[in-house]
């Protein structure tokens, strides 16, 4: 059963996660929530049915190399 507390726990997971992924990209300072699902300020990156993806249009080159190194999820097909 879906409980405010699971809720509350997936939305921390979910939040902390995306940190995780900009300090890994070396961009800790690059981390904010936007809305949603959707994390960064310069870089963008989602949590999409697929997994994380990184948003070509909202990153930087260096950014996109780095999320790609970390092995989390570019493109959703």
């Amino acid at each position: 059963m879906l409980t405010q507390d699971l809720i509350d726990e997936m939305g921390i997971g979910v939040y902390e996660t995306a940190q995780e992924i900009f300090e890994a990209c070396g961009v800790p300072h690059d981390f904010c929530h936007q809305t949603g699902l959707v994390f960064g300020s310069t870089n963008r990156i989602k949590l999409t049915r697929c997994g994380w993806i990184a948003e070509s249009s909202h990153c930087t080159e260096e950014f996109l190399d780095a999320f790609d190194r970390v092995a989390y999820t570019r493109m959703c097909s």
